[in-house]
């Protein structure tokens, strides 16, 4: 008996999907079959992207989340899923010619690699989105760079968001399509349309900025972390602070003995991680967004609203010198952003979907 071929997506954590969403709404539409793949990374079957998008289910989930959400947590989870994962995928997927299918991947997570080298140990043709963002520094950031190069190995069709990106890939085996924006522009487009969660609408009454800090490499710096706090809370009292408190957040502050008091204060406003559709319109009716989030910078760039980037460098090219001030490491610059904002400018529409352009390409010669 014929085995069939098959296009799969491998999806690992809530912000992959965010960005992959739009590609599988786009082969939904062109009545292409795939199947989606979790690594278990973080527990997007539960996301409401799936809930409102119309963009398919998870077909085979390969683990459950990582107990500990460390780096070492992070690769003994990935140790135990990636010894069971092609086994588990042959015999889910028994009638699947898995040497002439199809595996798309997405972006610089250790879940993204974890798809590269479990499609090639199937021998399957492997598809990069979002490929090419380098820093050219291969522990910063960390793991994302080193994500990046090796899955860029494994592919053989790379999706570059860009001139830039598309550079980095000229050594790149395979066939490097510069889709010019990234598929953020398409999410975000349809997150628009997506009515306010409960308690939404209230929260993002009146003026306020929105505060965000979530990588290790910021929260480990107790004296850094600190001095941040105090520059947040001294913008606040003169603009109300919408402080998303990621649970990374969450635990260093506690640690550090800074959380009491930033609850306490009647200027800001903590609420737990949002989801994606909330969370962009929380973004939305913001003054400005102070925030160390690569995602977030793309996000704000598409929007034209003024932010300040947490980090000293950013392999993200979007809107720095326009809408977004790359930090430069000392604390007074949040002060100085705030005091002189870089001009906003209109909302970024795309002149031709990255995600149907990247969707024609997949379904190509799919038999």
């Amino acid at each position: 008996m014929k085995k069939e071929t098959a296009i799969f997506f491998f999806i690992g954590t809530e912000a992959e999907l965010i960005k992959v969403f739009p590609v599988m709404r786009e082969l939904k539409k062109m009545h292409v079959p795939f199947f989606v793949i979790a690594s278990g990374q973080n527990d997007v079957g539960k996301s409401r992207i799936f809930q409102l998008a119309d963009c398919g289910r998870i077909d085979l989930c390969l683990n459950e989340a990582p107990e500990r959400k460390d780096a070492f947590g992070l690769f003994c989870w990935w140790l135990r899923t990636f010894s069971g994962a092609v086994g588990k995928i042959r015999k889910v997927f028994a009638d699947i010619d898995f040497r002439h299918s199809k595996l798309v991947i997405h972006g610089d997570t250790v879940s993204t690699l974890m798809g590269a080298e479990i499609g090639y140990h199937l021998g399957m043709r492997i598809y990069h989105i979002e490929a090419g963002l380098r820093s050219h520094r291969l522990w910063e950031p960390f793991p994302e760079e080193i994500d990046r190069l090796l899955a860029s190995r494994r592919a053989r069709v790379h999706f570059a968001p860009g001139k830039a990106a598309a550079e980095n890939l000229k050594r790149a085996k395979g066939k490097v399509f510069n889709t010019r924006y990234n598929t953020l522009s398409d999410s975000l487009g349809f997150s628009e349309n997506i009515p306010a969660g409960e308690g939404v609408s209230e929260l993002i009454r009146g003026d306020y900025f929105v505060f965000v800090m979530h990588r290790q490499e910021n929260l480990v710096n107790k004296s850094f972390v600190s001095a941040v706090m105090r520059e947040v809370k001294r913008l606040a009292e003169t603009k109300r602070c919408i402080f998303i408190r990621h649970e990374l957040t969450g635990e260093a502050l506690k640690k550090f003995g800074l959380l009491e008091a930033l609850e306490r204060d009647q200027n800001i406003t903590m609420v737990p991680r949002l989801d994606y559709f909330d969370f962009m319109k929380v973004l939305a009716h913001s003054a400005y967004v102070i925030t160390d989030g690569g995602s977030n910078q793309e996000e704000l760039y598409y929007m034209g609203k003024p932010c300040l980037i947490l980090r000293r460098r950013s392999e993200r090219t979007e809107g720095i010198g326009e809408n977004a001030v790359l930090f430069r490491g000392n604390v007074k610059e949040i002060r100085e952003f705030a005091a002189h904002l870089p001009e906003g400018k209109s909302r970024l529409i795309a002149r031709k979907s990255p995600s149907e352009f990247i969707a024609r390409v997949i379904s190509a010669n799919h038999r």
